[in-house]
């Protein structure tokens, strides 16, 4: 379902996510770039997100089944979030070609969530937030536990910014001590 108001919203009770991951991609992704460290760099980092050019990968805590997925193409920086969003970052991404998209795990695109990439070629602040991180664990239901928010829009490249890491997968993972995740280069 998409919504119009002062940013586009696509929303979906029921997002597969396999192998605990969901992406945004562009068009030069699989054939200029590979993402072989960003796994890695989530578990070192800040415990839900990490990305490169034309690629952004969102670790859930569901292993394989659905969450609740929101997305929002804006304009501009979005309000932080109420406390209930257990886990809040933002990293920067660079889309080479002007084109991101929502892909589930397989190369599976949901093309009625648009391109996130609404200024063209440049770079993006993501912001992404979960809450039901913990519930997901292990879970096989056909009901979503989980749910994130996944908001873009055109930004300088900064280094990642955790503004929460309160599940038990980022209690485990993030370390405030470490310095953040940098942008990648193209």
């Amino acid at each position: 379902m998409i919504r119009w108001t002062r940013y586009t919203t696509w929303s979906s009770d029921r997002m597969f996510v396999s192998y605990r991951r969901y992406y945004l991609q562009g068009d030069e992704f699989l054939s200029e770039y590979d993402d072989a460290d960003t796994v890695s760099r989530i578990f070192e980092g800040n415990s839900l997100a990490a990305g490169g050019p034309e690629h952004l990968t969102v670790l859930a805590g569901t292993h394989t089944g659905w969450i609740r997925l929101t997305t929002q193409h804006r304009a501009d920086e979005p309000p932080l979030p109420g406390e209930e969003w257990e886990t809040v970052v933002d990293v920067s991404i660079c889309s080479t070609t002007g084109s991101l998209r929502l892909f589930r795990w397989g190369g599976y695109v949901e093309e009625d969530a648009g391109n996130f990439a609404t200024g063209g070629a440049g770079w993006y602040r993501v912001r992404v937030q979960a809450r039901g991180r913990d519930e997901g664990e292990g879970y096989a239901g056909d009901t979503p536990v989980e749910e994130h928010v996944l908001s873009v829009w055109p930004a300088p490249p900064e280094p990642d910014t955790v503004h929460r890491a309160n599940d038990a997968f980022a209690r485990t993972h993030y370390d405030p001590t470490r310095p953040p995740g940098q942008p990648v280069q193209p």
